[in-house]
This record gives C-alpha cells, sequence and structure tokens, in this order.
C-alpha cells in the first residue's frame, strides 16, 4: 500500500475511533433517519420501507444477472485463485486480518483492569498502533477484491438503495432528491459522499426499532 493510501487509512481510522468514542452516529439516529446538513440545505436518508426494499432486490438480481453474464467479471475465489498465482495470497492476508482483532481483544481486556495512567497510554497506544495495521491491510484485501462479483454487487445496491432514500428537505416536508438512479450515478456531490457514509451505518450498524 502507497504512502498516500496509508495516510487514507490512518485518518479513516481516527475518524472511526472518534465515532466509536463520542457515540456520535448513534445520536444521529432519530427513528431510523439520519439528518445532515450541506451548504445550508437540510437532507436525510432513512431506512427503505418494504415496496422499496423489494425494488432494490429485483434491481439487485438483475445486477447480478448482468455480472454473472458478463466474462470480464469473476467471483472472489476467482480473484483468489489469480492473486495466488501472482504471489498474493489472499486468504493468508484475512487470516492475519483476524488474528489482529485478536491482538486487539487481549489488549482491551488489560486496559481494562489497569489502574497506572502510564499502563493506561502505553496499553492505548498499541491498541491504536495495531488497529492501524489491521486497517491499513484490510483497505489493501478491499483494493485486490474491490471488481469481483460480490463486491461489485455490494456497492450496486448501497448505491441503489441510497438514491431511493435519500430525500432533501423542502419547507416542511421531504423529497427525493435525484428523480432517477441515472442521474444519481452521474452526480458527484458531498451530499451523495455524506448519505453513502450514513446510509452503510444506518443499514448494517444500526438495529434501530423505528419503522
Amino acid at each position: 500500500m502507497d504512502n498516500e493510501k496509508k495516510a487514507i487509512a490512518r485518518e479513516a481510522l481516527k475518524a472511526l475511533s472518534e465515532i466509536e468514542q463520542t457515540t456520535k452516529m448513534e445520536n444521529l439516529v432519530k427513528d431510523n433517519k439520519i439528518e445532515f446538513v450541506v451548504a445550508g440545505t437540510t437532507y436525510r436518508v432513512r431506512k427503505p420501507t418494504f415496496v422499496e426494499r423489494q425494488e432494490v432486490d429485483t434491481s439487485r438480481r438483475k445486477k447480478y444477472l448482468e455480472f454473472i453474464n458478463d466474462a470480464s467479471y469473476f467471483f472472489k475465489r476467482q480473484w483468489v485463485d489469480k492473486y495466488k498465482v501472482k504471489g498474493v495470497d489472499i486468504i493468508a492476508m484475512e487470516h492475519k486480518i483476524k488474528s489482529y482483532q485478536g491482538e486487539i481483544e487481549q489488549l482491551l481486556l488489560r486496559l481494562a483492569t489497569a489502574v497506572e495512567p502510564k499502563d493506561i497510554d502505553t496499553l492505548k497506544k498499541e491498541i491504536y498502533a495495531i488497529r492501524d495495521e489491521q486497517f491499513s491491510l484490510s483497505m489493501e484485501v478491499t483494493d485486490l477484491l474491490a471488481h469481483c462479483i460480490e463486491n461489485q454487487l455490494v456497492v450496486y445496491t448501497n448505491g441503489y438503495t441510497t438514491y431511493l432514500v435519500l430525500e432533501q428537505k423542502d419547507g416542511e416536508n421531504w423529497k427525493k432528491v435525484y428523480d432517477t438512479y441515472e442521474i444519481f450515478m452521474k452526480t458527484d456531490s458531498e451530499v451523495i459522499n455524506q448519505a453513502f457514509l450514513y446510509i452503510n451505518y444506518l443499514i448494517y450498524s444500526y438495529a434501530g426499532d423505528g419503522k
């Protein structure tokens, strides 16, 4: 991984740590919705309705068929085999990521019982150092497998879901930001970047009971 990507990984790790420490993300979630402001305009993402989930599933199935019928797309296991021929062992890298997690959990247990400020500071530094390595390696694996069918399908599904549930405040009402998925895909904006972050958290990380 080059220096630029390592720097990005470190910054992302810091941002993730800040979220975990302050529970910032949890505080943003209200009734399974997250509101945010960009350039003075209020937007929100929300969990998709049953009908919207059906639409996502239908679109996802069609995209999956496109992928498997295109000879230039490969499944993860096929990419793993191709990389192994080149001397890159994805499976070993994934095992290393898991072993890092085990190390972190052991250090966290020690941190929970530490009393001396010096010991606490040392343990925290060790934890962040290992998490930095873990995150960097995870990013490398993600980059290597970015084009596998499984990951491409996740990216597509998340994008389509974001397109459906991204709304803009209009007076007292909310309106859909993009009329079509095609328009959404042609747009590169801070709004979409934030929406992606929040929809991923809302769907995969937050287990709320709202409707």
